[in-house]
């Protein structure tokens, strides 16, 4: 364990009195060095000083010699009663959690919950007292196992069960302004320091009466403990607070079973497992303990509090901006009129900056509730962090004791111009004359098509900024995590209330991460670089780069080689005054560095005329790799020659004159395939404003760097002048200070030998904004080398004025003497080189299977088809052909009528148990479901194979879950009408003799009893439309025994007279964009691929509904949809005119509709029913396709012209991609692999390319079905739900915008949005055609020779029948 950094820090961050003695109780203090870090990882001191300390408005002044801080800690002794808590309950308007032990319920939130750094959209409710951010483990692995590897918050979290029906868990989302308002008051009473306290949303979970698991009572099934408690989680714009209620009776128990133990339960918040410093890393991240492994602290929950009330808890728990802690109230007055009988002083001692307290002093028993106890004056949360302490880089002195030196600038002296005699390239090149190209040659063009490695993230949000409308970089930006990098602060920093911080070292943590230790070369051999050799140590093996080469052994590149360096520039920087942002949004980063010179080029391609000029005086934002790459002088090294390709750079600017504050965040993510160093940018903050068409230019520079293991320091200020438009010219300047940090290897020294101090001395800078490319240029010369004013090098080695070829090292001899000599992979005589192409010289360079590609300066092996790297990362052998034993019937699993058999790829399959068996896919048991409640009381259960059904007793009528007696329900007007016209019509008898009366009308009712809109009186072989009350319609009536074409009066009124309805816009003549919002489907005309915005207007408005799904029929010129609210399926025509209901019974929740319009059929999905259906376009002969192995199918699409059906499903824990031919046959997946929440789907029958849109992994990606080649369209696209293609462009709705977003295919980048008047979520989209594309199937003509359905398939057609009986059908298929 290592040792608490005791902090005392006041609100306006001045140091406290140092005392001329140490009080005799104190404990000796260990050493500076093992001080821990007291801030939260991804977080800032500069985001942390963003929020003011809370402190008690009364704290009294510390005394000089001996200060002790007397805290009263002022309790009420108002009890909290049950009848306190939320309201809650059914009669709440609560769901119910499914009785049982570790349950768990999805709850998507309308509101976002923010908790630590992250957003989250939905929760998780668990039986066992928590909620969570992810799908919780099954509970062996959390129960007794904190901290958790995943997001919670825990009100009081033990293996507790509901199941005998007496305790129960309630749960409900409430906006209501009561509750608002409550929430409001518990807030601000906790935190009086608020003033801006404006919940929006709350959701409420209310453990009532549950007990432990496994607890056996006292036999009659009553257990004797129990315990009742609330969370309340509401949360504002930006801002998220967890209430805790803990009633006076409410905690009869204490200890969880865990195991054969008895063990307290867990009250407090864990962030989980947050992402490692590289991507296959993982560590645990914060975890704030509100009790301890001491029973008396969870006792005290309901006599403590941290808001004023006894048992009512109150913490900030994260939010929008930069998060440093879980925040928790602050107790500064009694409740007005409650009773003072708990006031305690709590004593707290005045501490040297110097002095910290032990693990000994600083015990467990300290951390309890109880008030009896020493604290530093701000007492701080129990967080969990790895056991490193390093500099920070936002302390005002991040490296105590240490002494700069001040060195002079040294005097250039420039030739004419100090760029002169050099080379460049040319698209980095400036416009305007100059005597000579300030940039090389040999810089790669900029290309938005850059490839970076693969990274793999974890499922947990990676702690990074969020804000709206952010988009994500192709290389996704990982703030450093600052928990392991922190100063030893020269003042303590402030605690929070109540427990202790904990420090647990990193070698109690069982956390997968990078580590040289416990491991050899034998098996980490890969872990090195290519040029780089493995040396095994007693503790662990290192990386060494070959002679030759330099870095840190896992990146190595060629002494001498140019080297270029891509990335992606993300943020938000505002300009002056200005209150709006300008947001930065990918893009795209270039660099170059002559290495055998040190000259560095850097250039940021579209940033706007408003934030360009700005940015001219950052030469470093870019310049990092200059410093990576400088010339080094004798005796010393560069950066890369430290710590490779891999590392963390962070950067504090603060302007002199005007105040303004920017940081930088830069990840170094090493060398990617094409040998390029890959780097990720983040910018927040402030810059002093620069009108456009003003010049700056940056004086030389000198700056030290601070080297220890892990970390590197450096600071100093920059001058600058800026030539205005009018000529005028300003002096500026700024202080620049950052900490880079990485990972070395701790068993050779000689892998980490640099000088302790280094000097860059940076000069010949060059800036410059090309308004007219929108783009930002750096340029300068680097140098590294000592801090001392001595003799400079005058070898031309060391000035870099040797004239070598740009790919050749030079080699310094005596005096002024030295040589050239070709970079490896090049050869020649140094001055000029040649690349060595390893491929033609060697052809079996790279073994057997595989592929050379020579690169300059290198080569690439790659494996050809069917062969892939074996684990050496350099052997190629054979894939391994997988049998899919699910098609083939080789499985194991149980019966098709019980289980199902799932292919997961290669030779693997998984079994699982149909819905309403139970085991283990292998051997599955029909479930009994006819448990005591589960039908009517006025009806039986009767137990089916995987089902049951339930059947009203003898004179009660309904369906089983609901039954009534004839006398109880009133029969409707047309039942009535049917009766008496029954009644009219039958035959009397009068004295032996028969009488017929004269034949009646009779009515026909629909099942609901209301009156069928089309009514027959068959006698007089006439029909007639009725509207809701039975009355005839006017000039409906047919007399030729035809039935009209009766509307559905149902749905909407009766059409009055030949116009179409007010409400019905027909759209533009041409291509049109068809959406759907809400309750209405909105159209937009194309021109091109071009949205014409203004001319958007609604085509339908159908009030009350919510429209999900949208297709078109380019025959017919009928626009479908499908309604959530009824369910059904209903049809308009594009010219406007009345709605049509085609489909509204037997349907669960509609939401994919696709349309063939070739056979005339329609597709749609069902989500509730879990099925695929077929139907003729009006609706009728409906047929199931698919009822298996779906969970939550969504998108359909159809090729008409091939007789293929692709659909997605987004089963969270299986998404997929299938498609299958249109008569239900050759089912088979087509993606799994890398998919989130697929919710749109596209087919572009022209190109034959499936196309989706993902809200999980927020990608657009598109698949040949037949090559199955799949490529990425666009990345960092926000919540897409339908996407539709037409040509070149992709359209999809956005959620999170609430817009349309256009996608240009092959530019593969968003191109433009159209925001609708009325926002809310658009859900479907489609297109209308003016002509329907030209394309036949074998249904196409004459229904293919089918009775019923004809259902197309490649090569032929199956007719089959629909699932209502009709002996008139005939099934068969042809081959054709």
């Amino acid at each position: 364990m290592g040792y608490l950094l005791a902090s005392l820090k006041n609100e306006n961050h001045h140091p406290p009195p140092q005392p001329s003695s140490q009080p005799a109780s104190a404990p000796a203090p260990p050493s500076p060095a093992r001080r821990p870090p007291l801030s939260l990882p991804g977080a800032s001191s500069a985001a942390a000083a963003q929020r003011p300390l809370r402190f008690p408005p009364h704290a009294p002044t510390m005394a000089p010699l001996q200060a002790w801080v007397h805290v009263a800690l002022a309790l009420t002794a108002a009890a909290l009663d049950r009848s306190d808590l939320f309201h809650f309950g059914p009669e709440a308007g609560d769901l119910r959690l499914e009785p049982g032990s570790d349950r768990t319920h999805e709850l998507r939130l309308d509101r976002k919950l923010y908790f630590f750094d992250g957003a989250f959209e939905s929760v998780y409710i668990n039986t066992n007292g928590f909620i969570s951010m992810a799908k919780p483990p099954a509970e062996s692995d959390y129960l007794g196992q904190m901290p958790a590897s995943f997001g919670l918050a825990a009100a009081f979290m033990g293996d507790l069960d509901t199941s005998d029906g007496i305790g129960k868990v309630y749960f409900r989302q409430d906006s209501s302004a009561s509750v608002l308002q409550r929430i409001n008051e518990h807030i601000s009473q906790a935190f009086p320091a608020e003033d801006e306290v404006e919940p929006t949303h709350a959701f409420i979970v209310t453990w009532e009466n549950v007990a432990v698991n496994g607890e056996s009572g006292r036999g009659d099934g009553t257990v004797h403990k129990r315990n009742t408690f609330q969370l309340v989680v509401a949360s504002m714009e930006s801002a998220s607070y967890a209430i805790l209620l803990y009633p006076s009776d409410g905690l009869q128990f204490h200890l969880t079973n865990i195991g054969d133990e008895s063990k307290p339960v867990e009250v407090g918040f864990s962030k989980g497992l947050v992402k490692g410093w590289f991507s296959w890393s993982t560590t645990q991240g914060p975890y704030y303990r509100i009790t301890t492994d001491d029973v008396e602290s969870i006792q005290s929950l309901t006599q403590q509090t941290n808001s004023g009330r006894q048992g009512l808890w109150v913490f900030e728990i994260g939010t929008s901006s930069f998060f440093t802690s879980i925040t928790p109230g602050q107790v500064s007055e009694i409740s007005p009129g409650a009773k003072n009988s708990s006031e305690q002083d709590l004593v707290f001692p005045t501490i040297d900056p110097e002095e910290v307290y032990t693990e000994e002093a600083y015990s467990d028993e300290t951390a309890s509730l109880s008030p009896e106890v020493m604290y530093p004056v701000e007492p701080s949360p129990e967080v969990i962090y790895p056991d490193e302490s390093l500099p920070d880089i936002y302390s005002e002195e991040f490296l105590p004791g240490v002494k700069y030196p001040v060195v002079p600038t040294p005097e250039v002296i420039y030739d004419k111009d100090p760029l002169a005699n050099e080379t460049y390239p040319e698209d980095l090149l400036p416009e305007g004359n100059y005597t000579e190209k300030p940039f090389p040659d040999e810089i790669e063009e900029f290309s938005p098509r850059v490839v970076y490695r693969e990274e793999s993230y974890p499922e947990e949000p990676s702690p990074e900024i969020n804000y709206p409308e952010e988009a994500s970089s192709e290389a996704p930006l990982r703030p450093v995590d600052t928990s392991q990098f922190q100063p030893n602060y020269p003042h303590p920093r402030r605690q929070p209330e109540n427990p202790q911080v904990l420090v647990v070292n990193e070698d109690d943590l069982e956390i997968d991460v990078f580590s040289y230790d416990y491991e050899r070369c034998a098996n980490s051999r890969q872990k090195c670089s290519s040029f780089a050799d493995c040396r095994d140590y007693s503790g662990g093996f290192c990386c060494h780069c070959r002679p030759g080469f330099y870095g840190d052994g896992r990146d190595c590149v060629a002494e001498g080689k140019p080297q270029r360096m891509n990335g992606k520039v993300n943020g938000r920087v505002y300009v002056g005054n200005s209150p709006t942002a300008l947001e930065l949004n990918n893009h795209d980063l270039h660099s170059y560095v002559v290495a055998n010179d040190g000259r560095a080029y850097v250039a940021i391609s579209a940033i706007p005329d408003t934030l360009g000029p700005c940015l001219q005086p950052l030469a470093s934002l870019g310049g990092v790799i200059g410093w990576a790459f400088a010339l080094e002088q004798p005796g010393y090294h560069n950066g890369f020659s430290v710590v490779g390709g891999r590392f963390t750079r962070q950067a504090e600017v603060s302007f002199h004159s005007s105040n303004e504050k920017l940081t930088i965040t830069q990840e170094f993510m090493g060398i990617n395939e094409h040998d390029h160093l890959v780097v990720n940018t983040w910018l927040e903050g402030r810059l002093p404003e620069i009108p456009p068409g003003a010049t700056v230019q940056i004086n030389p520079y000198t700056e030290i760097y601070q080297y220890s293991r892990n970390v590197i320091t450096s600071s100093s200020n920059r001058d600058y002048t800026i030539t205005l438009p009018d000529s005028t010219v300003q002096t500026r300047s700024y202080h620049w200070k950052q900490t880079i940090t990485y990972q070395s290897c701790e068993f050779s020294e000689a892998a980490w030998s640099p000088h302790s101090t280094q000097q860059l001395n940076v000069d010949q800078i060059f800036v410059m904004y090309d308004a007219g490319n929108q783009l930002i240029r750096y340029a300068m010369s680097n140098k590294i080398g000592s801090i001392h004013n001595i003799v400079p090098e005058q070898n031309p080695c060391y000035t870099g004025r040797h004239g070598c070829d740009s790919n050749a090292m030079c080699r310094a001899g005596t005096g002024t003497q030295f040589t050239c000599e070709c970079a490896g992979g090049y050869t020649g005589d140094g001055r000029t080189c040649y690349d060595i192409d390893e491929c033609r010289d060697t052809p079996q360079i790279c073994g057997r299977h595989t592929i050379c590609n020579n690169q300059p300066g290198s080569f690439r092996c790659e494996c050809i088809e069917g062969f892939q790297f074996a684990s050496d990362g350099r052997t190629c052998i054979e894939v391994e052909q997988g049998v899919d034993h699910c098609l083939r019937g080789s499985h194991d699993c149980d019966i098709p009528e019980r289980a199902r058999c799932r292919y997961t790829g290669g030779s693997s399959y998984v079994c699982a148990c149909l819905t309403g068996f139970s085991g283990d896919g292998h051997s599955c048991q029909d479930i009994d479901e006819c448990q005591p409640g589960r039908c009517h009381q006025d009806a039986t259960c009767y137990n089916n194979q995987g089902s049951f059904t339930c059947q009203c007793h003898l004179g009660f009528h309904g369906n089983g879950f609901q039954c009534i007696t004839d006398s109880e329900r009133e029969k409707t007007p047309c039942e009535k009408h049917r009766e008496s016209a029954l009644a009219a019509s039958a035959p009397t008898t009068f004295f032996l003799f028969s009488h017929r009366p004269t034949p009646q009308f009779v009515p026909t009712c629909d099942p609901y009893g209301a009156y069928e809109p089309t009514q027959c009186f068959p006698h007089a072989g006439q029909c007639w439309c009725v509207d809701r009350n039975g009355q005839e319609i006017q000039g409906t009536r047919s007399g030729d025994g035809s039935r009209p074409s009766c509307i559905d009066h149902g749905i909407s009124p009766p059409l009055v007279g030949p116009t179409p309805r007010p409400d019905v816009s027909p759209p533009t003549p041409g291509t049109n964009l068809l959406f759907a919002q809400s309750g209405k489907i909105e159209h937009i005309p194309l021109d091109g691929y071009s949205m014409k915005k203004e001319e958007a207007r609604t085509l339908l408005h159908v009030p009350d509904k919510v429209v999900i799904a949208v297709a078109f029929d380019c025959v017919e010129k009928m626009v479908y949809w499908s309604d959530i609210t009824e369910p059904a399926i209903s049809r308009v025509s594009l010219q406007g005119g009345q709605p049509t209901t085609l489909i509204k019974t037997d349907l669960g929740s509609p939401e994919g509709i696709a349309i063939d319009h070739l056979s005339r059929l329609m597709f749609w999905t069902d989500s509730i029913m879990d099925q695929i259906e077929v139907s003729k376009l009006d609706g009728s002969y409906r047929r199931v396709l698919f009822d298996e192995d779906l969970i939550n199918p969504r998108p359909i699409v159809a090729d008409p012209n091939n007789g293929r059906l692709y659909w997605a499903d987004w089963n969270r824990d299986g998404p997929k991609i299938e498609m299958a031919n249109m008569d239900g046959t050759d089912r088979t997946i087509l993606v799994s692999e890398n998919l989130g929440l697929p919710n749109g789907l596209t087919y572009d029958p022209l190109s034959r390319i499936l196309c989706w849109a993902d809200a999980g992994t927020r990608k657009v990606e598109c698949v040949d079905p037949y090559s199955r080649y799949r490529k990425k369209v666009v990345e960092g696209i926000q919540y897409a739900f339908a996407v539709v293609s037409y040509g070149k462009s992709l359209f999809y709705t956005d959620w999170r915008r609430e817009a349309i977003i256009t996608i240009d295919r092959m530019a593969e980048k968003e191109t433009d949005s159209f925001l609708p008047q009325r926002r809310s979520k658009p859900y479907g989209i489609t297109t209308t055609y003016p002509q329907c594309p030209p394309g036949v199937n074998y249904c196409s003509a004459n229904n293919g020779g089918c009775s019923h359905l004809c259902l197309p398939r490649p090569g032929g057609l199956t007719c089959q029948c629909p699932d209502t009986e009709d002996a008139s059908c005939v099934e068969r298929g042809h081959n054709l």
